[in-house]
């Protein structure tokens, strides 16, 4: 056999064998958004895909997976082969909160089905009024213990973190109003501004544009400073109601439980170096959200925090698991 045949049919198995790795670092990496196209979370995940696809020379290819609120995408994700291939934009209605009001129905663990990598951004929440309603909080609060029926307040569902947040406010605040659950939060925002609904907590994204217009009242923002998109609205942490109070919805990314720890600092250390980027960090404000920055480490312990304040909540408000 002449040399260089030889040498050649000698290096074919280590060929062979390098194939296979070789093509699991050229395959697309598909992030998983559990809504649909247009929302706040896919705002998010076609801000980063292209900046991860960058750091990773790994396309990154967005696939939105809809229904059940999130949670029919969050359990595909956690049973992808566990290659690097598949990534979550996981939030907390599906990493937490699912898992507290919906257990018969949810068929994952955010915590021990996932692994945390890297947190992207946060977005508060926002309670308005139908126009008529008291000027400020305190009036609002004054005004639903004063009336013999309590307010009614909407939210994009029974369970959600934006009916948690209302339940927070009557905890801390001593509101009194009642929860109409929504399936779709433009018909909530519809009601509250043609005065068939009297509140409802809202993303502040979602519902600053009416407040603006002069469409509807507001009485805070769940953030823990004001936000630009109104300036001049008080957060619920400097009110004296509820002093201290904030809490935000957000956006963080995920792998699958027993993804290889080296490609899960790999993706995270390019999620780190798109997140400080001034440019990605101005494109996530422009579109009213708060860009974040929490390793793996941090937002595993965020995660598990928050688990434990979202249980309370459930448990205050007396919400029964189904």
């Amino acid at each position: 056999m002449p040399t260089l045949t030889r040498r050649a049919a000698l290096a074919l198995p280590a060929t062979l064998a390098a194939a296979p790795a070789v093509r699991a670092q050229s395959r697309t990496i598909t992030l998983i958004c559990p809504f649909g196209p247009g929302t706040n979370v896919d705002q998010i995940a076609r801000l980063i895909a292209p900046e991860l696809s960058q750091r990773l020379e790994r396309q990154v290819v967005v696939e939105n997976v809809t229904g059940a609120g999130g949670t029919i995408a969050t359990e595909r994700a956690a049973r992808a082969a566990p290659d690097g291939s598949t990534l979550l934009l996981g939030v907390e209605s599906t990493m937490v909160v699912a898992q507290l009001v919906t257990p018969s129905t949810t068929r994952y663990d955010g915590q021990r089905d996932f692994v945390p990598v890297h947190m992207v951004a946060t977005l508060p929440l926002l309670l308005v009024g139908k126009p008529g309603m008291p000027a400020t909080f305190a009036e609002l609060v004054a005004a639903s213990r004063a009336q013999p029926n309590p307010f009614n307040f909407g939210s994009s569902g029974t369970g959600t973190s934006l009916h948690l947040f209302g339940e927070l406010l009557v905890q801390r605040a001593g509101l009194r109003m009642e929860h109409v659950p929504y399936r779709m939060g433009a018909q909530m925002l519809t009601d509250v501004m043609g005065g068939q609904l009297d509140l409802a907590v809202s993303t502040l994204t979602s519902s600053a544009p009416m407040v603006r217009e002069g469409k509807a009242r507001g009485y805070g923002v769940s953030s823990p400073e004001r936000h630009p998109f109104l300036p001049d609205m008080p957060t619920f942490a400097e009110q004296p109601q509820t002093r201290g109070l904030a809490m935000e919805v957000w956006q963080a990314i995920f792998a699958p439980a027993r993804t290889d720890p080296a490609l899960v600092a790999r993706v995270a250390q390019a999620a780190s170096a798109a997140m400080a980027s001034e440019e990605l960090q101005r494109r996530i404000r422009d579109i009213g959200q708060t860009p974040s920055r929490m390793d793996p480490e941090a937002l595993g312990a965020f995660v598990r925090e928050e688990g434990e304040r979202y249980a309370a909540l459930v448990r205050a408000a007396n919400i029964q698991p189904q």
